[in-house]
């Protein structure tokens, strides 16, 4: 690159920007500057010549695919032709291609449906009454990611029931289900696939596959569609499955792949992703290339010292090893060891106040990690007691939220008049309408030729009048789904307001979201089929309204992308990382969880907090009938004339309420603060109290024998506001035996 270039770049970086060849693989590290190297490859390909518009950006999101493009226009020097630039994620760009290509593809007048629409399509088709051979309901969200995997990892219905047995095996009732209903099954999905075919349902595992197999079958097919561009670059292609490999290989003869991506990143294995094919890149694509990035601009050496440690215990090969442009901090990761949640909780929102007032740091400097949500819901509880403004990632988007759907399915009807789905919800909110009344009204609308003949039906059925003005009222801006929006609100901001009263000043505001996202779409039937492409759109549900500096509670997977100067990483516990499932499922399975921690670790710029809970996983074995009582702290006693005793503190839950109580044990070993054993000379004699004798220590457990050099230990007792969240059993604890410890 020249003089005109807009960021500095590193030599690792500018060898693969600038590489001649015809297909590249940039294994991307954590924090080395992979957005920056997508766009500095599209804006070096514009300065020499290619036309943006032969130019194609893929990514996982649509955010960040427009994120991209518009940081590319921001800095070409090119600025009438770079409006050509074309940023999409996979299922939009083939949704492009099925829409303007219909013949090709043998698609006409087709409606998108979502995964919910997919669980209500199974529920119809199974009907009340139908149940599997133990008389059980028939799963629809089993029989959806049965045949999501399938599909995604180009494998066969019946392998893809044999891998999910086995994702299901430390699951006795679930793994039984899938062994002994597997036939049944099948038999279901074969519905499911005619029933789409007759209602001209398309879902989202049918869009790349309709496009992946329609190109390998037309060659000449693939040759048109092959030729409208020259380059395509790909983000996050760690995170890409076996049917996406199958989709760009019709490119590979007619154009130049410029993929980025982790390996080290790759966390949606339950997805299909294959974090193999990156490793086997230059086998599977011809005439191809790797180059790797490995200086980090965003964290401390210290943070990549214990993040390389992590990889560097793996059996695979990653062959990375960060470095931080930053150099080092003098601040190691702390792990801090906790008793219980309530505990990890409170020391978290602690710290994040800390921030704030002793530091000078902003609440959005900082971000609570969790493998689940349910890890974070103590986390949330607290900022809420100490009035932290915080949002929360990894829940329902926008598009998945039940009002908007609501909304939706008004459009989806005007959109496609035999979306059976969406008259079926539509017509059930209603008041008076239940579930027999609205299959009813849809035999009578489903074949109607339009939409007017279908409200003329509506009219004779002696119905609420806001049903049909709401539908009449959409068909006549089919053309502006943002007015339509509007217009369908103010007919039915009443009957929602009814249903979500509890919420709807939170909710009520989602619908001008909802009409500013519309205005990005040309008409209704273009708007629902991009939605449901990318449902993950921001809600201001929890979000403390529109407050920009915030605390970010996200999950793992929804952090991929982030950042924070001070990251907390909780429940870092064994038989957490890895999960006890990932350790039946094996060592596929286990390195993913590995990677999952990774990807924790580096969202981290200055300081790392990693919270282990020494007693919540393991104590208790995870297939016990004992489950409820769970240790979930100890208290050190000073040594008596008889012996040496630790007191451990467990909790159970009974009748809605958490009872605290005591148990003494004989201990041998030495005296002092927690801080001063380790996991797992402390783990022997606990899993000796409860008598558990086949409770084996946890040997996968991501952090055993970390280097002390890499990481700074701490315990972090049980305090009195720590108690203030559970209820006494006075049978079990009296006020004089609490006095007698100090919780501080």
């Amino acid at each position: 690159m020249n003089g005109n270039t807009f960021i500095q770049l590193n030599e690792e970086q500018l060898e693969a920007i600038e590489y001649k060849g015809k297909h590249l693989l940039v294994l991307a590290g954590a924090g080395t500057g992979k957005t920056q190297t997508i766009i500095s490859r599209a804006k070096y390909l514009i300065d020499h010549g290619v036309s943006p518009s032969r130019i194609l950006i893929l990514s996982f999101t649509r955010k960040s695919a427009q994120e991209i493009v518009e940081r590319i226009k921001a800095v070409s020097s090119n600025k009438s032709g770079v409006s050509n630039l074309v940023g999409r994620t996979f299922h939009s760009w083939c949704m492009d291609i099925i829409k303007n290509n219909p013949d090709i593809f043998q698609q006409h007048n087709y409606s998108v449906i979502d995964r919910e629409d997919q669980e209500g399509a199974f529920k119809f088709l199974s009907g009340k009454n139908y149940k599997d051979n133990d008389n059980r309901r028939i799963s629809p969200e089993l029989l959806i990611d049965i045949y999501s995997y399938s599909i995604n990892t180009k494998c066969t219905l019946t392998e893809s029931i044999r891998v999910k047995a086995y994702d299901n095996q430390n699951s006795e009732e679930v793994y039984k289900a899938i062994e002994k209903n597997k036939y049944l099954y099948a038999d279901m999905i074969k519905k499911y696939l005619q029933y789409k075919k007759e209602r001209n349902y398309i879902d989202y595992d049918d869009i790349l596959n309709i496009v992946a197999k329609g190109l390998k079958k037309n060659k000449e097919a693939q040759k048109f569609i092959a030729s409208k561009q020259d380059y395509i670059l790909v983000d996050e292609m760690q995170d890409t499955n076996p049917l996406q490999y199958e989709l760009l290989s019709s490119f590979y003869e007619k154009c130049s792949l410029f993929c980025v991506g982790d390996d080290a990143q790759s966390i949606y294995g339950f997805r299909g992703a294959d974090f193999k094919t990156m490793h086997n890149f230059v086998n599977i694509v011809p005439n191809s290339e790797v180059k790797k990035l490995t200086l980090n601009y965003r964290s401390t050496q210290e943070i990549l010292d214990l993040s390389n440690w992590l990889l560097n215990q793996s059996p695979l090969q990653y062959g990375k090893d960060l470095k931080a442009y930053r150099g080092k901090s003098n601040f190691l990761p702390q792990v801090i060891n906790v008793d219980n949640d309530w505990s990890e909780a409170n020391d978290i929102t602690d710290k994040i106040l800390s921030s704030i007032t002793e530091k000078g740091l902003k609440f959005n400097d900082n971000m609570v990690i969790s493998r689940t949500l349910y890890g974070l819901r103590k986390v949330e509880a607290c900022c809420l007691e100490k009035k932290i403004p915080y949002v929360v990632f990894g829940g329902s988007g926008l598009m998945q939220s039940q009002h908007v759907r609501d909304l939706v399915s008004a459009l989806r009807i005007v959109s496609n008049i035999q979306d059976e789905l969406a008259w079926m919800r539509y017509l059930m909110l209603w008041q008076g309408i239940g579930e027999v009344t609205a299959a009813r009204i849809i035999e009578k609308v489903i074949f109607s030729q339009s939409i007017k003949e279908a409200l003329d039906i509506l009219s004779g059925l002696n119905l609420q009048t806001e049903i049909s003005t709401t539908l009449n009222n959409i068909m006549d801006l089919q053309s502006n789904p943002s007015e339509s929006i509007h217009e369908a609100y103010k007919i039915m901001e009443k009957r929602l307001s009814e249903i979500y009263k509890d919420e709807w000043e939170w909710r009520k505001q989602d619908f001008e979201i909802l009409q500013e996202v519309a205005l990005s779409t040309g008409s209704i039937t273009e708007f629902v089929a991009e939605y449901v492409l990318d449902p993950k759109l921001e809600t201001t549900m929890k979000n403390m309204g529109k407050l920009k500096d915030i605390v970010t509670l996200t999950t793992i997977h929804s952090a991929k992308g982030l950042e924070a100067k001070i990251c907390y990483v909780v429940n870092v516990s064994p038989y957490g990382y890895p999960t006890q499932r990932a350790i039946l499922n094996g060592s596929d399975s286990i390195e993913e969880e590995r990677r999952c921690l990774y990807v924790a670790l580096t969202r981290a710029k200055d300081e790392l907090y990693i919270y282990r809970n020494i007693y919540s996983n393991h104590v208790v074995q995870p297939q016990s009938k004992y489950i409820g009582a769970i240790v979930i702290g100890s208290i050190f006693v000073e040594k008596d004339n008889h012996e040496n005793q630790i007191l451990i503190t467990y909790i159970q839950e009974k009748e809605g309420y958490n009872y605290i109580g005591f148990r003494p044990f004989n201990y041998d070993g030495p005296y002092g603060d927690l801080v001063e054993f380790s996991f797992r000379k402390l783990y022997i004699p606990l899993s000796e109290i409860n008598n558990k004798e086949n409770i084996q220590q946890d040997d996968y457990y991501f952090l055993n024998n970390v280097p002390e050099n890499l990481i700074q230990s701490s315990y972090k007792g049980m305090s009195s506001k720590d108690f203030d969240t559970v209820k006494y059993s006075g049978d079990q604890i009296k006020d004089d035996d609490i006095n007698e410890f100090d919780f501080s």
